[in-house]
């Protein structure tokens, strides 16, 4: 981010007035390849292939933000393939990723595993090798890498051994779950701090964990709230981000979202804002919540329009917002739907 962008960053996080809604979106391998129109692999192992596609989306939409920003990751799999998850690359689609066990019955087979070293397991070591020669090319730009980013703790435990068998085993094997959370937990540390420590300018983290919806409030505070903590908790960055966009429990993680120090939050496009503005407090930034597929992928630029007029009349404030996808850019998502979704937010600007 440019340092202008990264201010405004900063000052959502801290829920100011910053004389409008900004906007922005989470943008990762599953819409940027597409968009661009380069294969997958090449925009994984192609790092000016990467830096041309970045380019690219901010020359086209120079009044978005990007989340988190000139990000180094091969789909889901950097944090998964550290533990010896197989995984399938493809030129058109993100990676797949393989399990470890099939049963939650055979959880003990992995609950001992050791906490990788993001220095030398899976594709970690070779993201920061990548972090490491593009830095010096973006900051002569003038744009820095602000945010490390990772999968959560429940997210990276649910490609070892599949989301229904992680939601077996928190009815019938919690200990072994337990052990395995808090090895993931410490990988999400260290791999937070070994992309902070290579680059030279972070000031902010984003945490994505969509596992949290598959829980009810008792199992959320015993299988996820204190993990999340602990991580949030590790980091005295300004900006700390969360996304979890699965609405399976509804609002339920909404009143704590707060309380683990997140000061950004992306949900699904299935919360209604003013809820969860009331739930969230007045100290947390929404980062929303345009529907990502049904609207901003799917629809008219003219339905996209009124979506966008529709959620920022609903929230009210122009304080803690960050106008959104709720959740991130879908594959797909047409350039000219983006396009009235800006021009909607610069009507409702110029109209305050």
């Amino acid at each position: 981010m440019t340092d202008r962008e990264w201010t405004l960053v900063k000052q959502c996080a801290a829920c100011q007035d910053t004389g409008g809604v900004p906007a922005g979106f989470i943008v990762d391998s599953p819409w940027i390849p597409g968009y661009c129109g380069v294969s997958t692999i090449d925009f994984y192992t192609d790092a000016e292939l990467w830096r041309s596609c970045y380019g690219k989306i901010k020359a086209d939409f120079p009044s978005l933000l990007f989340f988190p920003d000139h990000w180094v990751e091969f789909g889901m799999g950097s944090e998964p393939s550290s533990f010896g998850c197989k995984l399938s690359f493809y030129h058109n689609q993100p990676v797949s990723i393989g399990h470890l066990i099939d049963s939650a019955d055979d959880i003990d087979l992995i609950a001992s595993l050791p906490v990788p070293d993001p220095h030398k397991d899976g594709l970690m070591p070779l993201a920061l090798n990548y972090y490491r020669r593009v830095k010096g090319p973006l900051h002569d730009e003038g744009e820095k890498i602000r945010m490390v980013a990772s999968r959560g703790p429940l997210n990276i435990v649910s490609f070892l051994m599949s989301i229904p068998e992680f939601c077996v085993a928190v009815k019938t094997e919690p200990d072994s779950l337990h052990r395995l959370l808090k090895t993931a937990t410490a990988l999400v540390i260290r791999w937070l701090e070994a992309q902070a420590e290579t680059l030279d300018c972070v000031e902010g983290m984003l945490v994505l964990d969509d596992l949290c919806g598959f829980l009810s409030e008792e199992e959320y505070l015993e299988f996820a709230q204190p993990y999340l903590k602990e991580i949030f908790d590790w980091f005295s960055f300004p900006v700390k981000m969360f996304h979890n966009d699965n609405f399976g429990n509804q609002y339920i993680t909404f009143p704590y979202i707060s309380k683990l120090g997140v000061n950004i939050f992306n949900f699904s496009h299935l919360a209604d804002i003013a809820e969860a503005r009331r739930l969230l407090g007045e100290n947390v930034c929404i980062l929303g919540n345009v529907p990502g597929l049904q609207v901003l992928t799917q629809a008219s630029p003219d339905e996209v329009r009124k979506a966008a007029l529709a959620c920022l009349k609903s929230h009210g404030s122009a304080r803690g917002l960050i106008l959104s996808a709720g959740g991130g850019a879908s594959p797909g998502m047409p350039g000219e739907n983006i396009r009235a979704f800006t021009a909607a937010l610069e009507e409702y600007n110029a109209s305050r």
